[in-house]
């Protein structure tokens, strides 16, 4: 070990009174082993770096440490694990090439239909890639890219979420798995052959001639036997989902849209647009809950009274009423998006709002995430129990608000490993005097705050299981239609509505319902979403009117009815 990780132990146990020490590759705090993340099964030397799903603690909260990716992956990926797995899938790559000579309808007619076929099939944005437009694309080719060095194409195996997503967010605690009978509704709308003209239906005989699973259907049976064990330990450890009244939701939109009479490609992409809105939702959601949370546990280490603003997740069971006074409700404060350029000011409610969810909480929710695990592994060597071992950061709160032995101890444990956290991303090469720095504690510093502020202080890069994934699911230059997120500039970013994403809201909400504006407003609350200010619901009610979506019967709010056309 480094010796001058010994030494700021040393100092760390002389400041607090509490005796802190490696023995071996474990750290003892009052003779307590605390159970670090370790580098590998086979191997127990603490790793406190990097974004693997151990260290950043995502049981319950996500499947997986999410990458950022195009966001039609998503459901492509929910079409083609929902069936035995194969080796043989063929490769997108190049399919473009030579199309038109594969359709055989003489040279003009194959160029033109080729040309339409790209734009209906395939993704507009970077690479082109074939888009989920029917099961059978998804259930023979894997999404490729040509390999320069192998003079080849190659598996494109980077995507933002594999194919339990989809299982994970229906997933139901009361009846201990997900709905099997909603997950196979969606599969089923994309295996049948309704609404495809004669040109879609020959090219995907093209596309099938020579393909593996030609006469192959998704199930999801298949799908969820895939990850069935995977999830229930993950909700058994994390004491179940969190924010579940926000997955039932999700269940509740998932029917909404699928008992919606859309064209074919306007299904999927509401499918696809729906996915990934309430994942940016759930990201939003987990980094507000977890960097509340740890707020109020730092302030109770300090013994100082906490920000009265801070709001956090106490939902429980699956009432969706719960959502309205979350701690995400109304926090995300949009404009209207027009279509043409609109000046926005860093006054703005939607460029303050997007600071303050997405530029504050959601960048620091790796960090979050991190504190949160050491600190309750910590927290468990001291007796936490079963809330330390779910990571309960909640009654860590009460526990150190009540408990003053527990608040040095403790403070003594995040102090120790904020110092080995400090010299693991340094590798070593921490000064004395640098770890020192990270390891002291006094009055209004607690270990819990030295232990976050080192965290926040080695990871400043943009960590890609929060912006970046965000951006890619919800970023209008990035998605096109079916966008919260906005951008004039490089950087000034903020949230802006879309009139697709608005279309569905209101179908999603309304249903086959006229709602006053006051309860659509209500409504919308649940997903976070708010008008930025009183001129800004003003404009909303005439986007509405404009689309056809809204009955106005008088100048007052009260008599203005929302309803889906």
């Amino acid at each position: 070990m480094n010796p001058t990780v010994r030494r700021a132990l040393e100092t760390i146990s002389g400041e607090t009174g509490i005796d802190v020490l490696m023995q071996g590759n474990r750290l003892l705090v009052a003779g307590k082993p605390i159970n670090l993340p370790v580098e590998k099964r086979t191997d127990d030397r603490p790793r406190l770096t990097g974004e693997r799903a151990e260290l950043l603690g995502i049981q319950g909260l996500m499947p997986t440490v999410p990458h950022g990716d195009d966001r039609d992956k998503l459901l492509w990926r929910v079409i083609q694990e929902a069936a035995p797995d194969s080796d043989d899938l063929l490769h997108d790559h190049g399919v473009l090439t030579n199309l038109a000579g594969r359709l055989g309808l003489g040279p003009e007619a194959s160029r033109a239909a080729a040309k339409a076929l790209e734009s209906r099939f395939f993704s507009a944005r970077g690479a082109q890639r074939l888009l989920p437009v029917h099961a059978s694309l998804p259930l023979n080719y894997h999404h490729s890219v040509w390999d320069d060095k192998k003079n080849a194409s190659k598996r494109v195996s980077y995507t933002m979420f594999g194919g339990g997503i989809l299982p994970y967010l229906l997933w139901n605690s009361e009846s201990g798995g997900p709905n099997v009978d909603l997950m196979q509704s969606l599969l089923d709308e994309t295996v049948s052959y309704d609404e495809l003209t004669s040109l879609d239906r020959l090219f995907l005989r093209v596309m099938l001639d020579g393909a593996p699973r030609k006469d192959s259907v998704p199930s999801a049976t298949e799908l969820l036997e895939q990850y069935r064990n995977e999830f229930e330990v993950s909700f058994s450890s994390a004491g179940g989902p969190f924010c579940e009244p926000s997955l039932a939701l999700f269940e509740q939109d998932l029917k909404t849209v699928l008992s919606t009479e859309l064209p074919r490609p306007e299904r999927t992409q509401w499918l696809t647009v729906l996915l990934s809105f309430h994942l940016a939702l759930r990201l939003y959601r987990i980094a507000v809950a977890v960097g509340s949370e740890l707020d109020l546990a730092v302030a109770a280490a300090a013994q100082i009274a906490p920000p009265p603003s801070i709001k956090t997740c106490k939902c429980t069971g699956r009432e969706l009423s719960q959502l309205d006074s979350c701690s995400l409700a109304g926090a995300i404060r949009f404009r209207i998006g027009s279509g043409r350029f609109r000046p926005v000011s860093g006054r703005d409610g939607c460029r303050q709002s997007y600071q303050d969810v997405d530029r504050q909480r959601l960048l620091d929710m790796p960090a979050s995430l991190v504190t949160r695990t050491l600190s309750c592994r910590a927290w468990s060597a001291l007796g936490g129990g079963e809330a330390a071992d779910r990571h309960d950061i909640a009654a860590l709160t009460r526990a150190l608000d009540t408990d003053t032995s527990l608040r040095r101890t403790h403070g003594a444990a995040c102090a120790a490993i904020a110092v080995l956290h400090h010299d693991g991303w340094r590798k070593g090469r921490s000064t004395f005097e640098e770890l020192v720095r990270v390891g002291r504690t006094g009055e209004s510093r607690p270990g819990l705050h030295a232990l976050r502020d080192d965290v926040r202080h080695m990871r400043t890069r943009p960590s890609r299981q929060s912006t970046e994934v965000v951006n890619q699911l919800m970023l209008s230059t990035s998605v096109g239609a079916g966008s919260l997120i906005s951008r004039n500039g490089p950087s000034f970013t903020y949230f802006e509505l879309d009139e697709q994403l608005l279309l569905m809201l209101v179908r999603l909400t309304c249903k086959d319902r006229e709602l006053p504006m006051e309860r659509f407003l209500r409504g919308l609350r649940r997903y976070g979403l708010a008008p930025q200010d009183d001129a800004e619901e003003a404009a909303l009610l005439d986007t509405l009117e404009r689309l056809g979506l809204l009955d106005r019967y008088s100048d007052a709010g009260e008599a203005s009815f929302v309803h889906y056309a």
